[in-house]
């Protein structure tokens, strides 16, 4: 592209971050491949999910597929809803905390933008270098505040049934927790990690939004909890080469592990995909139960992968770990005076949870590289130096 000296000039430090993710998935040895290792998983027909049907959804009096799930879970927690108890119930410093959360959650729960009207076709930026513009894309992202940009082609499977996601291709944005926060789980504090994120990445996504908008073509942000609630975000993100799959339901990245949140714009500008990656988190979870073991709730499952889904809020057609959602939830809402939600005890005791330095990377090279018995003496080592433990302060 001529003339574009300024553009690149202040975009270079984005530049350079995009350069060091690629540096170090290269020296890690994570692979790119041509299709999404869960597609080794399929067992039967996928068919789009209704929205309805997710954990959180059932929980809405109004919704007709929950009745059974809201009677097990007031006959569980005595509430009717997850709503947070008055702070007048609670101590000083799960006020603090809550009152933090109520803080961090308004973005999220009350900011609702409106796309930005796209500049007419007559005001369009015609780019005919694809990977300059899906570069500049990507940059953009990361300097409204995102921590990686990965792009992919929008799978209808991956659409809520009945919802209409017209674009060819979405940008997934990637940012990552506090370790302070979630190493407190489950607490009010460790309780903050999703509203903090949901709220940066409703920000950033709606403002790429915006951009693309001002090129000249369409775009859409869509939320993971709120009103713009339109995509399943994990396998998207592993189709966009965000990570793999893992045991607890959640996408695990070579960088961040499963200590990050997503969110997505669509947008039918046209862009340059990103490839699936491949670095043998199957095989490691397979051997490492760590968030099955210490999950509070008991809601993730040890042994090997199954068939079956646990519940209606489960997508069946894959042979994976199901996740029993009622079960976390649940725990979520047992004791409000200490927590509004487990807040991450999954993360905070996953081996790849880790900060990005010369020795974790040398552990994470060895993850991918080792056998299952190498991959074994490395969660134990886990366990024994982070003296992991399942117990919880009442």
């Amino acid at each position: 592209m001529a003339n574009m000296g300024n553009l690149e000039h202040a975009l270079l430090p984005y530049e350079k971050k995009l350069r060091a993710q690629e540096r170090r998935r290269k020296m890690l040895g994570v692979r790119k491949v041509a299709r999404p290792t869960y597609e080794r998983y399929i067992t039967g027909p996928v068919e789009r999910f209704d929205r309805g049907k997710e954990a959180f959804e059932l929980l809405k009096p109004d919704n007709p597929f929950g009745e059974e799930v809201r009677q097990r879970f007031k006959a569980r927690t005595g509430y009717t809803s997850r709503d947070p108890l008055p702070y007048s119930e609670l101590g000083p410093e799960d006020r603090i905390g809550q009152s933090l959360r109520d803080a961090t959650y308004r973005l999220a729960n009350e900011y609702r933008p409106t796309t930005q009207s796209v500049t007419s076709p007559s005001g369009r930026l015609d780019v005919a270098d694809k990977a300059w513009l899906t570069r500049l894309v990507k940059k953009v992202a990361l300097f409204f505040g995102a921590e990686m940009a990965f792009v992919t082609r929008v799978d209808q499977r991956w659409v809520y049934k009945g919802i209409a996601v017209p674009h060819q291709y979405a940008i997934i944005a990637v940012i990552s927790h506090a370790p302070s926060l979630f190493d407190t789980s489950p607490s009010h504090f460790s309780g903050l990690i999703s509203p903090i994120a949901y709220s940066r990445l409703k920000l950033i996504t709606s403002q790429l939004a915006d951009f693309i908008c001002g090129l000249g073509y369409d775009a859409a942000y869509h939320e993971v909890v709120g009103a713009n609630t339109h995509l399943l975000m994990v396998p998207m993100a592993i189709d966009a080469g965000v990570g793999e799959f893992t045991r607890n339901g959640r996408v695990l990245s070579p960088e961040f592990g499963i200590n990050m949140r997503l969110m997505a714009v669509t947008t039918d500008l046209p862009l340059e995909v990103d490839s699936p990656i491949a670095f043998g988190v199957h095989e490691f979870c397979s051997v490492c139960e760590n968030c099955a073991t210490y999950c509070p709730a008991n809601a993730i499952p040890s042994g090997p992968p199954t068939e079956g889904p646990l519940g209606i809020y489960n997508n069946p057609g894959f042979r994976k770990w199901y996740e029993n959602a009622e079960r976390c939830i649940t725990f979520w809402s047992i004791n409000k005076k200490k927590w509004t939600s487990c807040g991450g005890k999954c993360i905070a005791v996953c081996p790849w949870s880790k900060p990005t330095n010369p020795l974790h990377d040398t552990v994470r090279w060895t993850a991918i590289h080792s056998p299952a018995l190498v991959r074994k003496w490395l969660v134990w080592g886990d366990r024994v130096l982070y003296r992991r433990t399942k117990k919880i302060k009442k």
